[in-house]
C-alpha cells in the first residue's frame, strides 16, 4: 500500500514540469527532502574517499538505512496484523451472529461487540492504516530526494550547471529537445531536464551546438556518468530508454523484474492461511491488490529513471528479507504468550486510562465546588454589601430627620438631649446616665 501510493505521487510529479511540484512542495515535506539530500550527500562523500564513489551504491545504502529506522514502526504493524489474524475467528463469529440484520440497532450493535474484541487483544482495526500513515511523509519525501539528486549531490550540480551555462549562453533554442531547456525556464528545472536526458537528447544537443562548445559538453557530460553508472547503465535514464539502446542497456530489464516479483513474494509472506482461504469482500480485495501491485511495480520501475527503480526494487528486496525475518521469529515465538501479554498491556492501558479520567473528574468535580463557593461568596458580599447601604442610608435619614426636625417637636427636643448627653461624656441606659456613674464611683 505504502509503495502504491508513493509511486502514484512519484509518478504524478515525474510528468510535472516543477522538479518541485506537488506534495514534494509540502512544508514537512520539504524539509524532510532537504535532510534527505543532506544524508545522500554524506554518504557520497564517505565512499568516494574510500574510491568507490557511485551513485548506484549510495541509493543502495540510503535505502537500507532509511529500512532500519523505518523497522520499529514495521515491526509494530507486522504485530499488529499477526493479532488481527488470530482474532479473525472471533470477529467472524460475531459477523455471524448478526448476519442478515441490516437494521441500524443491529449494525451498531455488531460494530460495538467487534470494538470490544479489538480493544481486549489491544489491537484496533485502523492499526495497520496508523502505521502507514506515519511512514507515508518520510516514504514520500525520500522519494522526492532521490529524484532531486543532480541538486543536492555537488559531483553532480557542478557539471549539470557548467552545461546549463553553455545551452544559455550559445543563444539556441533547445525547448525541442526538452520543454524544460526553453528559454525562461528557472535554472532548477533546467538542470533536472539536463540529468534526464536520454542518450538521443545529449546527440541532439551536440549537433545543434559549434564544435567547441559540444566538446565541451561531452567532456561534463562523462563526468557525470562516471559517478552515474551502475552495473552498466546510466541511472539516470529510464530502462525503457536503456532497453531501446541495446547492448548492455538489457540489463535494465532487471530491475522491474526484481521489483515485480519481490512485490509479490512480500504479499504471499504477510499473508495468512485464514485471509488467503476467505472469500469475503475485503480478502478479495487484499487478492486483487496483491496481484495488481506487481504489475504496476514493473510498469513504474520501465518508464521512471533508473535511479528511482534501483530504490524501489531495492527497498523491496531489503521487505522480502525483513519480511522473512519476522515470519521466522513469529513461528518460534508462543502465540498463547504473545496474545497474553498484549491482553495484558491493553488491560494496563485501559486502567490508566480510567485513572486518569476519574482523576479528570474529579478535578472538574473539585472545580465546579470552588466555582460555586467562590459564587457563593459574591452573593453574600453583595447581600453584606446591600445591608451595609441599607444601614448607612438609615443613620443618614436619622440624622437628617434629627436635623431637619421642627424646633417644637419632640424629635428636636430628643435629639438636643442625645446631642448635650455626648458633649457631657454621658450615656443614657434604662434612664441612667452610666459613664456619669462610672466617674463617681471612681472617685470615691
Amino acid at each position: 500500500m505504502i509503495n502504491f501510493l508513493m509511486a502514484a505521487c512519484g509518478a504524478a510529479a515525474n510528468t510535472a514540469e516543477n522538479v518541485n511540484a506537488g506534495c514534494y512542495n509540502w512544508p514537512v515535506i520539504k524539509q524532510i527532502i532537504t535532510f534527505f539530500g543532506w544524508i545522500l550527500e554524506y554518504i557520497f562523500k564517505f565512499f568516494d574517499m574510500i574510491g568507490i564513489g557511485n551513485i548506484g551504491l549510495v541509493i543502495i545504502v540510503f535505502t537500507l538505512l532509511v529500512k532500519f529506522v523505518l523497522l520499529p514502526l514495521t515491526i509494530k504493524q507486522q504485530k499488529s496484523a499477526k493479532l488481527n489474524s488470530i482474532i479473525q475467528p472471533e470477529i467472524k463469529a460475531i459477523q455471524n451472529k448478526y448476519k442478515g440484520k441490516n437494521d441500524s440497532l443491529s449494525m451498531q450493535a455488531q460494530q460495538m461487540e467487534i470494538k470490544q474484541i479489538y480493544a481486549k487483544y489491544g489491537t484496533s482495526q485502523a492499526s495497520g492504516c496508523l502505521q502507514t500513515g506515519i511512514q507515508m511523509p518520510i516514504i514520500i519525501a525520500l522519494f522526492g530526494a532521490l529524484r532531486q539528486l543532480p541538486l543536492v549531490l555537488d559531483v553532480l550540480a557542478q557539471p549539470i550547471k557548467a552545461i546549463a551555462d553553455i545551452l544559455a549562453k550559445s543563444g539556441l533554442d533547445f525547448s525541442t529537445v526538452s520543454a524544460n531547456l526553453a528559454t525562461g525556464v528557472d535554472l532548477n528545472n533546467r538542470m533536472s531536464a539536463i540529468y534526464s536526458l536520454s542518450a538521443k537528447g545529449w546527440e541532439a544537443i551536440s549537433s545543434m551546438l559549434p564544435a567547441a562548445q559540444g566538446a565541451q559538453v561531452a567532456e561534463l557530460h562523462n563526468k557525470i556518468l562516471s559517478v552515474n553508472t551502475f552495473l552498466g547503465m546510466d541511472i539516470a535514464q529510464t530502462p525503457l530508454n536503456l532497453i531501446k539502446g541495446g547492448g548492455i542497456g538489457v540489463v535494465a530489464i532487471i530491475l522491474p523484474i526484481i521489483a515485480g516479483l519481490s512485490q509479490w513474494l512480500s504479499f504471499k509472506l504477510t499473508q495468512t492461511k485464514e485471509s488467503a482461504a476467505s472469500k469475503d469482500s475485503m480478502s478479495a480485495m487484499s487478492n486483487s491488490m496483491g496481484l495488481a501491485m506487481p504489475l504496476f511495480s514493473v510498469f513504474l520501475c520501465l518508464t521512471m529513471n533508473t535511479g528511482l527503480g534501483l530504490y524501489w526494487a531495492a527497498s523491496s528486496l531489503f521487505q522480502v528479507v525483513l519480511q522473512i525475518i519476522i515470519n521466522k521469529s513469529y513461528r518460534k515465538m508462543d502465540m498463547d504468550e504473545f496474545v497474553k501479554k498484549n491482553m495484558e498491556k491493553a488491560r494496563e492501558k485501559e486502567e490508566r486510562q480510567k485513572a486518569k479520567n476519574r482523576k479528570k473528574k474529579g478535578n472538574v468535580s473539585a472545580g465546579t465546588l470552588i466555582s460555586a463557593a467562590n459564587t457563593n461568596a459574591k452573593v453574600i458580599e453583595k447581600n453584606s454589601n446591600s445591608l451595609a447601604s441599607k444601614a448607612n442610608v438609615n443613620v443618614n435619614q436619622e440624622v437628617k430627620t434629627d436635623i431637619n426636625a421642627h424646633p417644637n417637636s419632640l424629635a428636636a427636643k430628643a435629639s438636643m438631649v442625645s446631642q448635650f448627653n455626648k458633649e457631657q461624656g454621658e450615656v443614657i441606659e434604662d434612664g441612667e446616665i452610666v459613664q456619669e456613674k462610672t466617674k463617681r464611683k471612681y472617685k470615691k
